[in-house]
């Protein structure tokens, strides 16, 4: 049974905000399918996908619309053999009536935001990392394609916006990984 944690209310830099925490009842079920990761680094993963549409739209509201084509996104944008990336979008999906609404709770810019979702994608293996990521950057092109010239393709501007995220979005060893240095052949 999943269940939503009732609201928790923190001071946070002099101002009160509630947050409302998503979690299954279950608690080993919980911690399997998080990775050991508190309720609130899953709810960080989960804004991934917004902080990426934030930066592509360029604002923190989105009309119904935008909402729409995120959430047609979402929907689809899991692919891969590692679990991660589904229970990431089902968790998001699961949280469709307030996920938003967390997001505009949330004082983290969308660097920092993204960054810490770099940083907790480091606790997973890299292939893990590798497809969760490219999971969270296919619903931003999701919606980068649908704000496009008829809903069928990114524009250059968008298409370069997800390049940049996606470097944000690497963990360092996908970076090492991708060194030229690192290779195995002379350069």
């Amino acid at each position: 049974m999943i269940g939503r944690a009732p609201h928790r209310i923190g001071v946070v830099g002099g101002e009160i905000k509630k947050l409302r925490l998503d979690f299954l009842a279950a608690r080993n079920v919980a911690s399997d399918s998080m990775y050991g990761w508190s309720e609130s680094e899953w709810l960080t993963l989960q804004l991934g996908p917004v902080w990426v549409i934030s930066a592509l739209i360029g604002r923190s509201h989105f009309d119904e619309l935008e909402q729409e084509a995120f959430w047609q996104s979402v929907d689809d944008a899991p692919m891969g053999v590692t679990g991660l990336p589904w229970q990431l979008m089902q968790a998001a999906a699961r949280n469709r009536d307030w996920l938003f609404d967390e997001f505009l709770l949330d004082d983290r810019s969308i660097v920092s935001g993204l960054s810490k979702v770099a940083s907790l994608l480091e606790a997973v293996p890299l292939e893990v990392s590798r497809e969760t990521r490219e999971t969270i950057l296919r619903v931003g092109a999701g919606v980068a394609r649908a704000r496009g010239p008829f809903g069928r393709r990114m524009t250059d501007q968008d298409t370069q916006t997800l390049n940049l995220l996606a470097q944000l979005l690497e963990t360092s060893g996908e970076t090492a990984e991708n060194n030229p240095l690192n290779a195995d052949m002379p350069l």
